[in-house]
């Protein structure tokens, strides 16, 4: 059996002053991802090979006396290739006034795009967020 798992990501950021006490930010981030099983084949436990689920089997394995067989493990590399693209983007502005107070205003989207979603469903989904802050320092 061989397993393979990756992920590659390529992040990139800028900050910029307009003027001393004003900046803006923005950075992206983009991921993807794959993983499969090759080359997955178990022999059967048991001497035909064909034996029916749930059948007794204690005369041949009495620590399980119902079948669970190995062998019906060999389809599941049909399964296993995974993949998935994920993008985060974060842009922002901080305004920082002369008497300690601070404000902030930040939008993000986050996506992310399943290929594969027979595993859990589709696990694809988009957010975005817009949050804002009041800040103080002493």
């Amino acid at each position: 059996m061989d397993y393979r798992t990756e992920a590659h990501t390529i992040n990139a950021n800028a900050s910029y002053f307009i003027l001393p006490n004003w900046s803006i930010t923005t950075d992206l981030a983009f991921t993807l991802g794959r993983g499969n099983i090759t080359d997955l084949n178990f022999d059967s436990m048991y001497p035909t090979g064909d034996a029916k689920l749930d059948l007794d089997v204690s005369a041949v394995n009495p620590n399980m006396p119902h079948l669970y067989d190995v062998a019906y493990l060999n389809n599941m590399d049909k399964y296993s290739d995974l993949e998935y693209k994920q993008i985060d983007f974060n842009v922002g502005t901080s305004y920082r006034m002369d008497n300690g107070i601070g404000l902030t205003l930040n939008y993000s989207l986050y996506y992310y795009d399943d290929n594969a979603p027979y595993v859990y469903g589709d696990q694809g989904s988009t957010t975005q967020l817009l949050m804002g802050y009041l800040s103080y320092s002493f």
